[in-house]
């Protein structure tokens, strides 16, 4: 019985990052079969899941454009919300 993911959240998994030296060696053939799969899952993935990931990224920008509504009158002048695309998690 799998949990269906609440909209607006995104489910943060632990993970150890994979670095290069972590993986084995290959033959040149094995590399472009890998990649060629790899390519073709990424492709089929947007294409199934395109409208959602669309979705989730302009309510993230939409958010970050406006700024947070400050509790007094005086909302500090320092503070940004601008969303930075190089900064903070990639999803």
């Amino acid at each position: 019985m799998s949990k269906a993911a609440k909209p607006g959240r995104v489910n943060r998994v632990n993970r150890a990052t994979l670095m290069p030296a972590d993986l084995p060696p290959l033959s040149d053939q094995a590399a472009v079969e890998i990649l060629d799969f790899l390519h073709e899952l990424v492709f089929r993935f947007e294409g199934q899941y395109f409208g959602q990931i669309h979705r989730f990224h302009q309510d993230r920008r939409g958010r970050a454009a406006q700024p947070p509504k400050a509790a007094s009158s005086q909302a500090s002048a320092t503070t940004s919300s601008t969303f930075n695309p190089g900064e903070g998690e990639p999803f």
